[in-house]
Parts: C-alpha cells; structure tokens; sequence
C-alpha cells in the first residue's frame, strides 16, 4: 500500500513537472510542497503503524516468554495492511497451538504425579551428585521424613535404614529389611522392628545431559504371604483329600472289628479297635480343623459397630478393654473380624490363664488398631517368625492353624499384623485395618 501511495503522489509530481513549470513556476513550488507535505504525512502513518504491530508482537513475544500462553492479539485493527494480519493470526494461531500442548502436557504431569503419589512403590530419583531430586509420598512415609528433596541419599540411608545401605550396588533383587511397625519413626529408640519383604530396583538414566537413577522400592511381605499361605491352601487339600481316603476304609473296618471283638467276647481286641478308632476320630478332627484354613472365603464387607462385637465377646472371654472411642463403625466381614478376635483372645488367654489379657482399639492416620497383649512368658525371637506358618505351634495340643487363620482375614482386608515381645513382659498382637 505504501508503494502505491508513494507511485500516485511521483506520477503527480511528474505531471505537475511537465505541465506547470514552463509556464506557472509558483503553482508548481505550491503543488510540490503539498505532495512532500502528504508524502511525509503518509510515511509517518506507515511508521506508526508498523511501531504499533511490532509493539503489539514485543507485547505477546513477552507473554510467551513468560509462559503465558493465553495471550491473542486483535487481528482486524484499524489500517492494518494484509500482510500485517496474517503476521497477527499467524501468531495467534501458534500461541493457541502452545496453549493446547501445555494443557495437555499439565494434564499428564497432574496426572503422572497422582499416580506416583499415589502408589506404594517407594520412589527416589537421585542425580549425578547424589543429592535427592524427587521423591514421592511413600519415600516420605517410608523414610519418615516430610520433605526429602535436597538430602543426600548416602546419608539418608546411613542414618534411616542402614540395612538398605548394603544394598546400594543392586540393580534388581528381592531383599529383607528388619523396619519397624506402622507409625513407627527409623530411628526410634526401641522401636518393635519385623522383618518385611521388598523388591528394589535401580535404573540409571540421563537427563539434561548428566548421570540419574530412578531407585523404586516395591514392598511385597503381603504379595509373598499371598503366595505362601496359597500353597500351604493346596497341600492342606491334597493332605486331606489323602487321608479322608484312608481314614474312611480304616474306621469303616475298625466299625466291623469291634462288631467281630464283640461276637468273639474278646476284651483285649475290643481295646485295640476302639484305640484305633479314638485315633482316628483325633486325626479327622485334626484334618477338620486344618480344612477351615484351606475354605476361608473373601470377606463380605458391611458395616458394623466392632465396639458392640468386643462387648459380645467379653461375656464369653475376660480381658479388659481399654477404648476411649463411643462408637466404631467399620466395614468388614463381620463375622471374620469376629473370628480374629476369638482366635487371639483364645491364645492370650491359654498363655496366662491366670490372669485376663488385655484388649486395646484405637484409630491411627486412618487405620483401626487392635492390640491383644497376654502377660504369659512371650515368644523367642527364634520362634517369632514361624508363628503365622500352618503346622506350627509352641502348644502341646496346639494344630497350628488360629494364627494362620487371623493372617488370612487380615490380609482379606487389606490390613497388617505383627507379633511382639511387650517391654513390660507378655506377647503382643497389633492389628492394622484400613478405616477406607
């Protein structure tokens, strides 16, 4: 448009030349004078205008810079050439194309860190100088520490869990670490540790050019227990599907001897046979019992008061409650968390008989504690960790089997449960159930 303008006003200018100098010098001096006048005034315009733009671009340039993407610029202002708008829409169109990738790329970073916070995988990313750069909210509960970013991982792992520390050059492996109970700071002085399973894995990567690594901590104590007490399940089936086949032939013939011992007035036969058979109905009723481990369902969870199940059992078992809440509604199978309660309050109980053993329910960070504490001798650390195993038991009558059982219930709701010498003497058994 400016060439145009400036081509009108010379072609003019050239016929006022040929026209008017020869014969009227002064209106010629008069028209060139108005023609620079209108030339200057309409460069000055083009000037102006081409300042505004580029102002208007300055502007958004530094709105992008800034990361703000949300900026437009008006496309259709006043005398602005062809060329000028398409330089305006173009820009407009880049700033929405940048503002879409950044809501996107928001939306996946928003939902990456949802998804890292929320899983239990301990995750640590270190860089080149060992110092913490990321860490999510299960490396805090894990480590205790509200705010890891900056420390140094070496140190970390020297003053919070030194066992880890010797773990330090493992890629890939499945280790056990001795870490205390739930609530529990690493470092506590006498804190009641237990032994927990956890598979760590280490990746080393670069990013911006320097030397990373991306530690995850996976705990699978419950994913092992899982497993364990899986194919204990299908031996307690194949042992008894075996001895249900013998033990019904051998009672069904003890039946006929005793019938025969009888006919035959032999006292010394009737004896053996029905020795044989007091035997027998022991083994089935030890097979019995063990098949309640193997037929335990998932729990059907529903709400229920659990303060008016602990009075319920405190008519059929002595302990003392020691409770502070009015009321606790949980969601669970009822008549399993029943059973648990049995089942411990029964083993406290054959532990001291003298003296009644003591019951606490508290709420903790969202998880219900139940803690049954016997004043009897204990347990040594030899057999601590073989209590929850089917076929082991410390009684002389004992099958083996109630622990297991309260094990399997636990782990149905998604809960913890560890044993432990209390300081002041006796066993402790603390039950961690998620509230939610």
């Amino acid at each position: 448009m400016l060439i145009i303008n400036l081509f009108v006003l010379n072609s003019i200018f050239l016929l006022s030349f040929i026209l008017l100098l020869p014969d009227s010098p002064w209106l010629f001096s008069l028209i060139t004078t108005l023609l620079l006048i209108l030339a200057a005034m309409r460069y000055h315009y083009y000037h102006q205008q081409n300042n505004k733009i580029l102002t208007t671009l300055l502007y958004g340039l530094r709105n992008l810079q800034d990361g703000d993407f949300s900026i437009s610029l008006p496309e259709n202002s006043a005398g602005s050439s062809a060329s000028q708008q398409k330089i305006l829409e173009l820009f407009n169109q880049v700033t929405d194309k940048l503002r879409q990738e950044k809501q996107s790329l928001y939306q996946r970073e928003l939902l990456l860190d949802k998804v890292v916070n929320a899983s239990d995988v301990v995750t640590v990313l270190v860089n080149h100088r060992d110092s913490i750069i990321f860490a999510n909210r299960a490396a805090e509960h894990f480590f205790m520490c509200p705010n890891l970013l900056g420390n140094s991982w070496p140190e970390l792992l020297a003053q919070n869990t030194p066992e880890l520390l010797q773990h330090n050059d493992k890629n890939n492996a499945i280790i056990q670490l001795m870490l205390p109970e739930s609530g529990q700071a690493m470092n506590t002085v006498g804190a009641v540790k237990t032994e927990q399973s956890w598979h760590l894995s280490r990746h080393h990567l670069r990013l911006h050019g320097s030397r990373h690594q991306l530690i995850l901590l996976k705990p699978i104590t419950r994913e092992m227990h899982q497993q364990e007490l899986q194919t204990w399940k299908k031996v307690i089936r194949v042992i008894n599907h075996e001895l249900n086949n013998s033990i019904a032939p051998i009672s069904s013939m003890c039946h006929s001897g005793n019938i025969l011992a009888d006919r035959l007035d032999e006292p010394q036969l009737t004896r053996v046979f029905t020795t044989i058979s007091k035997r027998i109905n022991k083994l089935a009723e030890f097979i019995q019992s063990y098949s309640q481990l193997a037929r335990l369902s998932q729990p059907k969870k529903q709400s229920f008061d659990l303060l008016k199940t602990l009075k319920q059992l405190q008519e059929l078992y002595q302990f003392s409650l020691q409770n502070q809440l009015s009321t606790l509604l949980f969601n669970g199978d009822e008549s399993q968390i029943e059973q648990l309660l049995i089942n411990l309050l029964k083993n406290a109980q054959q532990a001291c008989p003298e003296q009644e053993c003591q019951l606490t329910v508290k709420i903790q960070q969202e998880q219900l504690i139940i803690i049954v504490r016997d004043f009897g001798a204990g347990m040594s650390a030899e057999v601590l960790p073989k209590a929850f195993l089917p076929y082991f038991s410390t009684k002389a009558e004992g099958s083996g089997i109630g622990l297991s059982i309260c094990r399997e219930i636990i782990d149905g709701h998604q809960g913890q449960v560890s044993l432990n010498n209390h300081v002041e003497g006796g066993l402790q058994v603390v039950v961690n159930l998620p509230l939610n």
